[in-house]
């Protein structure tokens, strides 16, 4: 009788040795994130006052790309151009820093020198002439307008050749559409005389007035007398411009003091103000 061997019908051995290593991964990481900071790096650039994000993302656009590019060399990676690529972009990105720091620190500057430069003018222009002429009276505008103030119908000199008079407040009669009750209006007369020798700008005037315990006095407009012009426009050497301001005084202070203070150009000249009263 026939006896199997006792190894018949067993799984065979398995064979003797190690079992072969995974695959190893790529690793992409770093050049897909300098490709990524490259191109932002690049965007910003453009904006030249973000100078310092530019500079920053560019900078660790170059390190990633640098570190993509070790690792694909050794074959740790597959994405060698991009790595290439992402650095180029942030060396790209570092450049344009640079160069909007210079904008940068250039326009600065300027704007430094031309409010510097509007300060020096407004000093310049906003002083009155110190001599009275024969015509006038001694009180009209012999000092700075903007710390003197004259009576109404004086004229304040300034050292420019700019003149400015102030009528005395007259007390007028609204149309209906404007009446407010309690209320009664003064137009207030203002004309600016160019002796600069150049146009001057007179469209931003302001004109504001207050009653005789400082408190200000609302504007009113009426087309249907005609009072609703104030000072506008660009008047030539030797030309003068006039307008006209309503305000509304309360009936209780009616005849009593007003004050007008002007301001021509707003930013070229200093204020200057007239009083007294309008009885």
């Amino acid at each position: 009788m026939h006896v199997p061997p006792p190894h018949w019908g067993l799984p065979p051995a398995p064979p003797l040795g190690f079992p072969p290593p995974p695959p190893v991964l790529p690793s992409n990481g770093a050049g897909i994130t300098a490709l990524v900071l490259g191109c932002i790096a690049v965007t910003t650039g453009f904006v030249f006052f973000l100078f310092w994000l530019t500079a920053i993302l560019g900078i660790m656009a170059v390190v990633f790309g640098i570190v993509g590019w070790n690792r694909a060399r050794n074959g740790l990676a597959s994405n060698k151009p991009m790595a290439i690529v992402g650095t180029a972009l942030g060396g790209v990105g570092i450049a344009l820093s640079v160069v909007g720091l210079v904008l940068t620190v250039f326009l600065v500057g300027e704007v430094k020198k031309g409010i510097d430069q509007d300060a020096r003018d407004r000093e310049a222009s906003a002083g009155v002439e110190p001599t009275p002429s024969e015509e006038e009276d001694e009180d009209d505008g012999l000092t700075k307008a903007d710390t003197q103030t004259l009576d109404f119908g004086g004229t304040a000199r300034y050292s420019d050749g700019l003149k400015i008079t102030v009528a005395k407040p007259e007390k007028t009669e609204l149309s209906r559409y404007s009446v407010k009750e309690g209320y009664v209006a003064y137009k207030v007369e203002v004309t600016v005389e160019n002796g600069t020798g150049k146009t001057v700008d007179l469209d931003l005037t302001s004109v504001k007035a207050r009653d005789g315990d400082g408190a200000g006095l609302e504007r009113t407009y009426d087309s249907g007398t005609g009072f609703s012009q104030g000072v506008t426009g660009r008047p030539h050497a030797g030309k003068s411009v006039s307008g006209t301001y309503l305000y509304l005084v309360p009936e209780k202070k009616a005849g009593d003091r007003m004050e007008v203070s002007v301001e021509p150009g707003v930013v070229t000249y200093k204020e200057a103000a007239w009083s007294g009263s309008v009885k």
